[in-house]
């Protein structure tokens, strides 16, 4: 599948719509002084440990962090905090801080949707 055909990602019984961090630009930024509503934004990598910050974020977020088709990390961040994931992974979705229980999400299978 070609990643610029992504449009959903499913996390279990979650369905995400996406917005895919397909240039450098948004890499950069992310969700930093955006809002793209209810959608959630994925970032694709080879894989490592990634590392992240929340600076100049205008609300707290849920990022999801995934290896192998499966949730190895999630974690809720207020504004300017940093993170680096314990666990290698090829792919990072960040949204809106939710209600999700994140605890339970971990291990769940990840399905990239066009």
């Amino acid at each position: 599948m070609q990643n610029k055909k992504i449009k959903k990602v499913k996390v279990g019984n979650l369905e995400f719509e996406v917005v895919l961090a397909d240039n450098f630009i948004k890499r950069a930024f992310g969700l930093m002084l955006r809002d793209i509503g209810d959608k959630a934004m994925l970032f694709l990598y080879k894989r490592r440990k990634i590392a992240m910050h929340t600076f100049f974020m205008l609300y707290p977020i849920d990022i999801i962090f995934i290896d192998k088709n499966r949730v190895v990390e999630a974690v809720r961040l207020k504004p300017w905090k940093t993170y680096k994931c314990k666990n290698y992974s090829t792919a990072m979705l960040e949204f809106k801080c939710s209600d999700i229980d994140l605890n339970e999400i971990i291990g769940e299978k990840v399905e990239f949707m066009r």
